[in-house]
């Protein structure tokens, strides 16, 4: 009786398990079924209503302090049509003109850094011209920032922007240590044309206040800018091609042979250096002066002191005068000449001085400078076609 009741029990325990795996299956299945579902499609919006939205009004972009402003529709310019692949719809897409915009953006906008310019006065430091940071537009960014918010109908739209620091600030000024005077040059220029004395005022100031580091080696030409009526010079008489013509700048031989004489007074290496063809009276005494003309005679010197020297420039009177500052290494600089040989009645002559560098540690150098003039009478002077 025990057994037979056992045995029914069992078997109404395997009908209910067998009931519920068989519920259970096709439930199973389904739930797996379900998972092996393809993802639902991606919706593709389209562009020419965002472009239609966004074109009837102004733009204002905005890169720091300044503003620049997308006129109304101009955006459909920086668009083209197009035929997608998927589904043959016709849609509007960006062109490249929207980089060519950022692009040209980045020029009006970009501002190089300037240097800090100070002088020496009686031993004190004085600022002439503050340091500015300068900015230029982070181009790839700002060409998606201003994709992203014309589709997001963005009126108003923030472009990136790098600050670019200045090489000479005032801090780095402070810092510099330079305590003396190393060495000054100067040269007359009595005699000259209202023109020639624009030239040289203008060309002198362009090396006030300039600040050349160690080891590094300074050209008058890389310097000296475009040298042209809208940067202040005037036409006067230059040498060039065998012949006295006239050029705009004519007289800048002046600020590049005052300051031949005080690198040299200052006993810095001379890395290139040329005389004038003939012998120029504003450069008395002869065989101590240094001819440029961009492009083929340059007046190149290193710094070779332990610190950043401070070129300082000022006219008094008829003289251009530069001063060179600097920290001191004791070096002593003598001079032997000029001296003029070879004096022909043609005015042709040849001039030589020597340079020795005595310093501190007891060692010294010296070199001779030579320069070779041919006779003023051999070059012509063309008229002033500004006249």
């Amino acid at each position: 009786m025990f057994s037979s009741l056992i045995f029914r029990s069992l078997i109404s325990r395997l009908i209910i398990a067998g009931a519920i795996i068989l519920i259970s299956f096709p439930i199973g299945v389904l739930v797996y079924l379900r998972t092996l579902d393809p993802p639902p499609l991606a919706t593709v919006q389209n562009m020419t209503p965002l472009i239609d939205r966004v074109a009837g009004h102004d733009i204002t972009l905005h890169v720091g302090s300044e503003q620049f402003i997308i006129k109304k529709g101009e955006i459909y310019g920086w668009t083209e049509p197009y035929t997608r692949n998927y589904t043959g719809g016709k849609d509007l897409r960006f062109n490249g003109l929207v980089d060519n915009f950022i692009t040209d953006l980045s020029k009006k906008m970009s501002r190089d850094p300037v240097d800090a310019k100070f002088v020496i006065n009686n031993g004190i430091v004085l600022i002439i011209t503050p340091s500015k940071n300068g900015q230029e537009l982070n181009i790839i960014s700002s060409a998606d920032k201003l994709r992203q918010g014309v589709l997001a109908n963005q009126i108003d739209i923030t472009l990136d922007f790098n600050i670019v620091e200045p090489g000479i600030t005032v801090e780095k000024i402070k810092s510099f240590g330079i305590n003396n005077r190393l060495a000054v040059g100067e040269s007359d220029f009595t005699g000259s044309s209202l023109a020639r004395i624009q030239n040289i005022k203008v060309a002198s100031k362009t090396y006030n206040g300039l600040i050349i580091q160690p080891k590094e080696t300074f050209s008058f030409n890389a310097l000296l800018g475009d040298v042209v009526a809208s940067t202040g010079y005037a036409p006067e008489k230059v040498i060039k091609d065998g012949k006295i013509q006239y050029e705009y700048g004519g007289g800048v031989c002046q600020v590049s042979t005052t300051l031949f004489r005080a690198a040299i007074m200052a006993g810095l290496p001379i890395v290139e250096r040329r005389p004038h063809s003939f012998p120029v009276h504003y450069y008395y005494p002869q065989g101590f002066d240094a001819t440029i003309y961009p492009g083929s005679s340059d007046l190149k010197f290193t710094n070779d002191t332990p610190g950043p020297i401070l070129i300082q420039t000022h006219i008094e009177n008829k003289k251009i005068i530069f001063e060179v500052y600097g920290k001191s290494d004791g070096r002593n600089v003598t001079m032997n000449g000029p001296y003029q040989y070879d004096i022909q009645p043609d005015g042709s002559m040849k001039a030589y001085f020597t340079r020795i560098i005595s310093f501190s540690n007891g060692a010294s150098t010296s070199k001779t400078f030579n320069s070779i003039y041919k006779s003023p009478n051999l070059y012509t002077t063309e008229p002033n076609p500004y006249q």
